[in-house]
């Protein structure tokens, strides 16, 4: 599967980069993202727990996998497949960037219950959304505006461990939302250091970050060495209810 996901994003590296000017510039101006790059496909799991109302379930495990791609003009792209459960089936991202910048390039999903493609451009996006099986299956394609380089927000915690965090950090960033519209801006914030406690990995030196992401705020821990993302949850408060990914994978240091 995986080397069919990334057949289908090659297919379109093309076009999307060919709309793309400036890559190499920040998403964010006077912003700079650092992500290593990965010699060879990188797996990382995360355990999955959801609690609700006072209480923690496991939700099985998130899956994540990096690795570059060549594209054309000889630009390096950062392929990130993500798959986790969902309802009865599961769910399988894919989302491309620019190495250098993390900005979006294409973004593949893959669901139960529909399938998603998007290609980014200087100021749009164009897709399809196709809903399967409701009688039939049904696509409708989009384009949104994005208003300038963006992230996406399906690598957002990969996108927030890149940047230059520090005691009193803070910076707005934009990151792409297909039900939001296209462009939402949210803000990033390290709210301190501290050492945390993880179940496989042990205590470790950790940035605590907060990223106000519309109706699901969300917390980041970031390894201050490394940085790698530990965990992060996910908080619902219209359903009193949080998802958290604890990473299992061990660091390699």
């Amino acid at each position: 599967m995986l080397r069919y996901l990334s057949s289908l994003v090659l297919l379109s590296l093309a076009s999307a980069c060919a709309g793309v000017h400036n890559a190499g510039t920040p998403v964010v101006p006077g912003l700079s993202v650092r992500i290593d790059q990965p010699s060879r496909p990188d797996t990382i799991v995360y355990q999955r727990s959801v609690s609700r109302d006072g209480q923690v379930t496991d939700a099985g495990t998130r899956t994540v996998v990096l690795h570059t791609v060549d594209a054309p003009e000889g630009r390096q792209l950062l392929e990130v497949e993500q798959r986790f459960p969902a309802g009865n089936g599961q769910i399988v991202d894919t989302a491309v960037s620019d190495l250098h910048t993390l900005r979006a390039v294409a973004h593949r999903s893959h669901q139960p219950t529909k399938t998603m493609r998007f290609d980014f451009a200087d100021s749009s996006v164009d897709g399809t959304v196709t809903s399967i099986g409701t009688p039939h299956d049904s696509t409708i394609s989009v384009r949104q505006g994005i208003g300038g380089a963006i992230f996406d927000s399906n690598v957002i915690d990969l996108v927030v461990a890149a940047m230059p965090l520090r005691e009193g950090f803070t910076t707005q960033a934009p990151f792409f939302i297909y039900e939001q519209g296209g462009r939402v801006m949210m803000p990033v914030s390290v709210r301190e250091r501290i050492s945390a406690p993880f179940s496989k990995l042990g205590r470790r030196d950790v940035w605590v970050v907060d990223v106000g992401i519309p109706g699901v705020p969300a917390t980041f821990w970031i390894d201050t060495r490394t940085n790698a993302v530990l965990r992060v949850r996910y908080d619902v408060a219209s359903r009193n209810t949080s998802f958290t990914d604890e990473r299992i994978t061990p660091l390699l240091l």
